[in-house]
C-alpha cells in the first residue's frame, strides 16, 4: 500500500514532520489488526520514530535509540533507551510482561527498571530493580505489518515504530532476558 510506504519513508527521513499524524490517521483507517493472527509480527526490535507525547523519553531523539524489544512467545519485552549507534544492548531499561487481551489490545505490566550494560569477560552487567508497586497499562495496536507498528497507549498517546532487522541485538536481548526476573 502506497500510503504505508510514504509514512515509513517520512518516519525514516523526517520524524519531526507535521505530515506524519495525518498519514498515521489514514494508515490506521486502512486495515484492521487481528493480533490473534498477527502476534508473531510483534516479535523483534521496534524503534520509536514518532509519538504524540510531550515527554522526552516517549519521543524520538536523534541522539538516542528508543527501542521496544518484544518476545511474545515468552510474553516479555523491554523498553530500552541507549546511545544511538552502539551495537551493544547497553542503556537504561524497563522490563515488561505482556498479555494479549483481545485482537487489538495488549496488556503491559512494568516489572523492573535499571541499567543494562555490555558483557564484560562473559559476565552480564545489569542492575535491574523489581518494581514494587505494580505498574500496568495497555496498548491498542491500530496498524501492524512486518515493517511498521502504530499503537495507542492507555493515556491516549499515539506511537509509530519501525521494525529493525538487527537479529544480533535481538539475540543478545533474549540472552539478557533469560537472566532477568519478570514476575
Amino acid at each position: 500500500m502506497e500510503i504505508v510506504k510514504d509514512l515509513i519513508l517520512l518516519l525514516e527521513r523526517n520524524p519531526y514532520s507535521k505530515e506524519i499524524k495525518p498519514l498515521i490517521d489514514k494508515v490506521e483507517a486502512s486495515k484492521k489488526v487481528k493480533l490473534s493472527q498477527q502476534l508473531n509480527q510483534l516479535d523483534g526490535i521496534w524503534e520509536l520514530r514518532w509519538s504524540s507525547s510531550k515527554a522526552p523519553f516517549l519521543n524520538y531523539n536523534p541522539l538516542l535509540d528508543n527501542l521496544q524489544i518484544l518476545e511474545t512467545t515468552k510474553n516479555r519485552g523491554i523498553n530500552l533507551l541507549k546511545p544511538r549507534g552502539l551495537q551493544s544492548i547497553a542503556g537504561t531499561g524497563i522490563t515488561i510482561k505482556l498479555a494479549l487481551i483481545n485482537d487489538i489490545r495488549v496488556s503491559v505490566t512494568f516489572t523492573g527498571a535499571g541499567i543494562i550494560g555490555p558483557g564484560i569477560f562473559d559476565k552480564k552487567v545489569q542492575m535491574i530493580a523489581k518494581i514494587r508497586k505494580e505498574q500496568k497499562g495497555w496498548l491498542d495496536i491500530t496498524y501492524l505489518n512486518e515493517n511498521i507498528r502504530i499503537c495507542k497507549g492507555d493515556k491516549g498517546t499515539t506511537f509509530a515504530l519501525l521494525k529493525r532487522t538487527n537479529n544480533i541485538l535481538f539475540d543478545k536481548f533474549k540472552i539478557y532476558m533469560n537472566s532477568i526476573c519478570f514476575s
